[in-house]
């Protein structure tokens, strides 16, 4: 993927070009301090540093995904709910905090590389429970991994495997989480997932 690396911090940028240089899916990284360079060439993965002072372009990310295959991954330094939501709504397709492991950048970077999304796991179950201005009960962590493991079509027993939990207690979970979301089945759930953006199937 060609690749532009945009923040107005210096380290942040050799950073993360350090981190994107070790992953093969990146054939070539630009870096820069303007977000107007967003548009200088067909990107196929943007990576770019946004923040309460910058969200404005925000509207300039949103044209580009409407009129380019271009991949938007965010990175969120000081963990902004309100400005992910927002990103939600525009549909970047990683939305990543300043605190995750080089390692984690870099597995970001390769699930968008393959089409899928990554958004904080925090970040997400927080957007779950808020409903996205609809009627939605809080899921608890543990609720949210499960409907993540349902969407990806994996069985109860699998399911506790995976969890290291009983069986009895993924289905005592798995009736919650249909009652706090008004789902009738699996596959309601997986198809809440995906539109969500919890997940791609």
């Amino acid at each position: 993927m060609q690749t532009i690396v945009i923040s107005g911090s210096l380290i942040v940028r050799k950073g993360i070009v350090e981190i994107l240089s070790k992953e093969e899916c990146v054939s070539s990284i630009t870096e820069s301090h303007l977000y107007t360079d967003i548009y200088k060439s067909n990107y196929d993965l943007v990576l770019i540093d946004l923040n309460k002072n910058n969200k404005k372009y925000l509207h300039d990310i949103q044209e580009i995904k409407l009129k380019a295959n271009t991949k938007i991954v965010i990175l969120d330094f000081y963990e902004d709910r309100g400005l992910f939501s927002q990103c939600m709504k525009v549909g970047v397709d990683g939305y990543i905090l300043a605190n995750i492991d080089s390692e984690d950048i870099g597995y970001a970077v390769k699930q968008v590389s393959r089409g899928k999304k990554y958004y904080d796991a925090d970040l997400i179950e927080n957007y779950i429970a808020r409903g996205n201005s609809e009627c939605i009960e809080e899921l608890t962590k543990r609720e949210h991994e499960i409907l993540i493991c349902i969407s990806r079509g994996k069985s109860n027993q699998e399911i506790s495997k995976e969890l290291f939990i009983t069986e009895h207690t993924v289905k005592k979970h798995t009736s919650n989480i249909f009652a706090k979301l008004n789902l009738k089945d699996r596959m309601q759930a997986a198809l809440y997932a995906r539109e969500k953006g919890i997940v791609d199937i």
